[in-house]
């Protein structure tokens, strides 16, 4: 895929892992999306594996004066993993990362409001977790991910990802049980350089993409 060409969208993306996984041994599982980007990668996972589409709510914590930077990711269950080297670099004052959680827990709340999907930990601890989302850098958000699946019970913590930073495929490969990934970038810059379309992803979008995968898995699945 890289360098060759980018995928054209994140629906292409989630098809090649769609691929990848279709022979998928671990049963009865759960495809977890990470919002809102991750989740068009995610329905053609949940479509191909017949499993349920949920979301796990997890968010970066960054400071105000550098939003792009994540200097750690916070889960629903407000559990925080931070980033002490970034923290180290950016002297972050103590004050500012408090206001830095409050954001990311408001952001957390605003969204488990919005999208009202059955909780991933409702599945748990019978099910493993597939955890999809449409790239990472750093690679905390998905960390936080694994760490809050872990701590419900899943059986097996899967990572599936089209595309990923060495950086953060090293710290996935060793946290989850498998990771999934057709293209680990040791020059990774950014993640639109892998996509045609990189638009922003809308709540509309993701509750669409929800409702679309409501008849995917069969009934009581």
């Amino acid at each position: 895929m890289w360098p060759g060409r980018r995928y054209e969208h994140r629906a292409e993306a989630g098809e090649a892992l769609a691929q990848l996984l279709s022979g998928l041994e671990e049963r009865p599982c759960v495809v977890a999306a990470l919002p809102r980007g991750g989740v068009p990668v995610a329905v053609p996972v949940a479509r191909e594996l017949r499993a349920p589409l949920t979301l796990s709510f997890v968010r970066k914590v960054a400071l105000a004066r550098n939003p792009e930077l994540a200097v750690g990711a916070m889960d629903e269950d407000a559990h925080v993993l931070m980033n002490a080297g970034i923290l180290s670099w950016l002297r972050a004052f103590p004050l500012e990362l408090a206001e830095a959680r409050r954001r990311a827990a408001r952001e957390l709340a605003r969204q488990r409001e919005l999208y009202r999907v059955r909780s991933m930990t409702t599945w748990l601890p019978e099910a493993s977790v597939i955890l999809v989302d449409d790239g990472p850098a750093t690679g905390l958000t998905l960390r936080a991910a694994v760490a809050h699946a872990r701590r419900h019970g899943a059986k097996r913590v899967i990572v599936a990802v089209p595309f990923s930073s060495g950086t953060a495929a090293r710290h996935l490969r060793r946290e989850a049980d498998r990771f999934v990934c057709p293209v680990v970038d040791p020059d990774f810059v950014a993640v639109s350089r892998y996509y045609a379309d990189f638009h922003a992803v809308s709540d509309a979008e993701v509750s669409e993409s929800l409702e679309r995968a409501r008849g995917f898995a069969p009934a009581g699945g």
